[in-house]
């Protein structure tokens, strides 16, 4: 699988994308930052008690917050600069797939077995469920992704 397939997978759950979706969608990158950040463990390398990004910090509870309210629609964003936002999508993507290297995961396996099990959040027509903001639902096939073998 490649982004063409993830590409394809959006434009069948919205085909014709408008401010609400991108806000919406927007939040839902923002929410797997966030993800990421609970994941992690951090610690700062001389001991001076710096607060460190984690679970309880202002700048995870800040951004998980942001998410929310774009995802409700609370506060909307729009692209102003159409040039420089594409291109910090696809650093995004490339720092990501770097990141997953650099942890030594096989970050490409990932892509397809998430990209897979997205796919099943469809109902059997190929149709998404949605919920009342407009963020895509687990459907009742959905088959969460077995990472085990990325990691």
């Amino acid at each position: 699988m490649n982004i063409e397939c993830i590409t394809l997978w959006h434009k069948r759950a919205r085909p014709n994308p408008i401010n609400q979706d991108f806000n919406v969608q927007l939040g839902c990158h923002m929410e797997k930052f966030v993800e990421m950040i609970e994941s992690l463990r951090f610690s700062h390398k001389n001991g001076t008690g710096v607060e460190m990004p984690g679970k309880n910090s202002m700048i995870y509870q800040q951004v998980k917050d942001f998410a929310a309210c774009l995802k409700s629609g609370f506060i909307t964003a729009e692209v102003a600069d159409r040039k420089e936002f594409v291109n910090s999508l696809a650093d995004q993507i490339t720092t990501a797939v770097g990141v997953g290297h650099c942890a030594n995961m096989d970050i490409s396996k990932a892509v397809d077995i998430v990209t897979t099990s997205n796919w099943s959040k469809f109902s059997p027509e190929g149709e998404p469920y949605f919920d009342q903001n407009g963020k895509i639902l687990k459907g009742p096939n959905y088959v969460p992704p077995a990472l085990d073998s990325c990691v």
